[in-house]
């Protein structure tokens, strides 16, 4: 009698520990999901990128971004190529930057570099155009890649020049990335 009541003993046992377990493993990879010090990359998207700034005369900028995230559990971090235009307007003519660029942030520290490619339409008599291709390394303060507020300076690449631009510009542009309001539901990359 003995040996048949430890034999049910250490089958029970065996089946409490296996459920245990599956339940353990189960409860494990939920809560991986959520825990509050998870590091991950949000999987990249393409976000509207839109601001103003000031050069030599206020511009408006308007593009998008290919933005990821990364979350940490001290701090936010973004990195992404962009494909914006600075649009110039004022009383004589219509000046245009369509450029390229790549922009890191890690909490309130942003930094971006870009070329652009000016047009400026009509600048003399005749009404002819001029071209000119600057990089534009920029620094600044931002809000974890969200609102950045950077001071760039502009380094000219071409032989033209156009000299009414001041090579000192200010800039404040937000990525509109919907993943910064739902972090931890926001689509993650893999590895």
């Amino acid at each position: 009698m003995r040996t048949g009541n430890k034999a049910l003993a250490v089958g029970f046992l065996g089946a409490v520990l296996l459920v245990m377990t599956a339940a353990g493993a189960h409860a494990q990879g939920d809560s991986a999901r959520t825990r509050p010090f998870d590091r991950y990359w949000t999987r990249s998207r393409i976000v509207p990128k839109i601001g103003v700034g000031a050069q030599d005369r206020a511009f408006f900028e308007a593009g998008l971004q290919w933005q990821s995230i990364y979350k940490h559990p001290l701090t936010l971090f973004s990195k992404g190529a962009y494909c914006t235009v600075d649009v110039f307007v004022d009383d004589k003519n219509l000046l245009l930057g369509p450029k390229l660029g790549y922009e890191f942030t890690a909490g309130i520290i942003g930094t971006a570099v870009d070329l652009t490619y000016f047009i400026d339409h009509n600048y003399d008599a005749e009404g002819s155009n001029r071209r000119s291709l600057v990089a534009t390394p920029k620094i600044g303060l931002t809000i974890l890649g969200f609102a950045d507020l950077f001071y760039g300076y502009q380094i000219p690449l071409s032989n033209d020049e156009i000299t009414s631009l001041y090579r000192n510009r200010f800039s404040l542009v937000f990525n509109l990335n919907r993943d910064y309001f739902n972090l931890k539901g926001a689509p993650r990359r893999v590895r």
